[in-house]
């Protein structure tokens, strides 16, 4: 997990929303002031969601929402650890 992971997370748990890699780039570097760009979005989205922390629900579209796992994550209720063990 990164801080751009952390980032990614809370933003998509603050507005409970189902965005796209780009739309959540725009946001965050114009309205709260990160500087993450759009590759890195892209890929770790496609982590987080492999790690069941985000859930692609728009194939085509490719719109973004955080799971129950990823709110648990970021309530301290799943560590970083238990994620990089069951991805092994």
């Amino acid at each position: 997990m990164t801080d751009s992971d952390d980032t990614l997370l809370e933003f998509l748990s603050e507005y409970e929303l189902a965005l796209s890699p780009r739309v959540i780039e725009y946001n965050l570097n114009t309205r709260h002031k990160s500087s993450i760009s759009y590759s890195t979005v892209n890929r770790r989205l496609k982590l987080l969601r492999e790690a069941e922390l985000v859930e692609k629900e728009y194939e085509e579209g490719g719109f973004y929402a955080i799971t129950n796992r990823g709110h648990a994550y970021l309530k301290g209720e799943l560590d970083a650890d238990e994620l990089e063990q069951s991805d092994q």
